[in-house]
């Protein structure tokens, strides 16, 4: 764990940025006060929510309650392919990651949320490294997600950028980064890589791409949550009933719901509380001819949030401080 406040300033972020755009630089952080506190994000910045599965985590009914309450300036809702088994044909088409998405916004909307997005299509394809290693030689393959990240990218600064939320691959925010470079400076990635070539992790030159052209974050490297470690059944009693929350209600009391817990969704969480998070450390994107590692370092280019300094307690009760609210509904009343 860092204990100390980061040196430098944004500007000269920018400035070794606009010397350098193939190195990325750790987003400045401080740890004070039991918590991680990010240069320039909170929960007041433009945010962007990216996922391939919308039903098997609980991040977007955090988030777009957030939203509903008019408390997260939401710019868009991206939905991209899971690349599982993409080696063998990809285990799942892209078409059933779509209709997730649009169902669990169909849910959402039905129970009076508002202020959520429509949902925007992402990638669909991993992307390869080059023989030549260099990120520049990468082939793009732009979609309207990756579209939709420039735009927003555009009107964001190195001060106050965009954030990304992405809870399953980053290839969409890869290809936005490879068609316009210049908005590394203007973003910041939140993502869990879960594992070594694994889960999220799948499309690793995308995720070392990210890494290497964006301020990146990562919750947990390599670890993921707990059974059981935030939420129980009974801690979902108090949601009124309404298909929104009923899907929630009935998804803990499964499996995967136990075991998936707080998804994708620690970022979230902290963005709106940072006593969230208690410490971090960096990591250095190294590439390894499939897949993009995280190795400690004190000279990284990667934030990690570790498990054992998140509170889990907090996590939980922040979200259902939001989720618990009437307001989040009345749209529908």
């Amino acid at each position: 764990m860092i204990n100390s406040v980061r040196t430098g300033t944004l500007l000269l972020l920018v400035c070794v940025w606009a010397v350098s755009a193939a190195w990325a630089i750790v987003p400045q952080y401080t740890v004070s006060d039991g918590a991680v506190r990010i240069e320039g994000v909170d929960g007041t910045n433009p945010i962007i929510y990216d996922n391939d599965w919308w039903f098997d985590v609980f991040d977007n009914n955090y988030l777009w309650a957030q939203a509903s309450l008019g408390r997260a300036k939401l710019v868009g809702n991206i939905v991209s392919r899971d690349m599982w088994d993409w080696e063998k044909g990809y285990l799942y088409p892209m078409q059933r990651c779509i209709d997730d998405a649009h169902k669990a916004l169909k849910v959402a909307r039905e129970s009076g949320l508002r202020n959520i997005p429509d949902i925007t299509v992402g990638s669909d394809r991993v992307l390869t490294a080059p023989e030549s290693g260099r990120i520049e030689d990468t082939v793009a393959y732009p979609s309207e997600g990756s579209r939709l990240i420039v735009q927003q990218a555009r009107k964001a600064t190195a001060q106050r950028p965009l954030v990304i939320v992405a809870g399953g691959p980053l290839t969409t925010v890869a290809n936005a980064l490879l068609t316009d470079p210049d908005i590394g400076p203007n973003i910041v990635v939140f993502a869990l890589t879960v594992s070594y070539y694994g889960y999220n992790g799948k499309d690793g030159w995308s995720a070392y791409i990210v890494a290497r052209r964006a301020r990146l974050v990562e919750w947990a490297t390599r670890s993921f949550w707990e059974k059981g470690s935030v939420f129980e059944p009974e801690h979902f009693a108090n949601l009124p009933d309404n298909p929104f929350c009923n899907e929630m209600k009935a998804f803990i009391r499964t499996n995967l719901g136990m075991a998936n817990q707080l998804g994708d969704g620690a970022p979230l969480v902290w963005l709106y509380d940072p006593k969230c998070w208690t410490g971090a450390r960096t990591r250095k994107a190294v590439w390894r001819g499939k897949a993009v590692d995280f190795v400690e370092a004190e000279d990284g280019d990667v934030l990690d949030i570790p498990r054992d300094r998140t509170d889990l307690t907090r996590c939980r009760e922040e979200f259902f401080r939001v989720l618990e609210d009437p307001a989040v509904y009345t749209a529908g009343s």
